[in-house]
This record gives C-alpha cells, structure tokens and sequence, in this order.
C-alpha cells in the first residue's frame, strides 16, 4: 500500500512537468512558405522538391543530434519518392497545417524502428489526419 501511494505521489508530481515540456514552443526554420499548400504547389517542380527533400533529412539529422537515445536509424529514412508521397498524404489530410507538421510526425514514426535487413525504407503508407481541438 505505501508503494502504491509513493508511486501515486510521484507521478502527480512529474505529471505537470511532462505536460509542460510536451506543450513548449518549438521554432522550426523554413526560408519561404511552409504551408502545405506551397509543397502541393511543387509537385512539377524537382529543384523545389530537392530543396524541400534537403530540409527534411537535415530536419531529421537535427533531431537525431538533440535526441541520441530515440534517433531515425540509418536505413530507415524512406528514399525522396516515399519521402514526397508521405508528404503527399499529409497534406491532403492536413491541408490547413504546413508540411514541417507532416516531417515532425514522419520522424515520431521513425524514431523507434528497427533498421531494415535488405531493402531501402519506405515512408509508413498513411499519415494519421490530425484531430480537430475540442470545442470549448
């Protein structure tokens, strides 16, 4: 019984500082629009992919230099054309938000695989839409 009220008392202490250090602003940066509209917008344009294609790999190696224990794995990042399908997807999911949403969940997906035994990666096939906020 003591256990379980010490455990109780813990977690209603750390509780709080979980939720505040998941509700923290993060600032990405991005040179231009990063609506997810101006990524549909690039579809015919392969010098814009690249530059979005850049951004998101130098995104994921980024979060992997701040977060060594939970990194994308070589071998797991998915090639530019599974990349821009997943991108894709989010988008018409999400066509409200900007893409860094949909490279952000990309890497939430990612972080914790395990490296593949033959074969180049593939971005996971579907996106979840994001929930609409509750009404007040």
């Amino acid at each position: 019984m003591r256990a379980l009220l010490g455990t109780t008392a813990l977690l209603a202490i750390l509780l709080p500082a979980a939720v505040h250090a998941q509700s923290q602003q993060v600032n990405v940066f991005w040179g231009e629009d990063a609506s997810c509209s101006a990524w549909s917008k690039s579809a015919s344009n392969k010098a814009i992919r690249a530059q979005y294609d850049f951004w998101v790999r130098g995104f994921v190696s980024g979060h992997n230099y701040a977060n060594p224990a939970r990194q994308v794995k070589i071998g797991v990042f998915p090639v530019s054309a599974d990349l821009y399908q997943y991108l894709d997807q989010y988008c018409r999911d999400n066509p409200s938000l900007s893409f860094i949403g949909g490279a952000i969940r990309l890497v939430e997906e990612l972080r914790d695989l395990d490296v593949p035994s033959s074969k180049p990666a593939a971005a996971p096939s579907k996106p979840p839409a994001r929930k609409a906020p509750a009404a007040k």
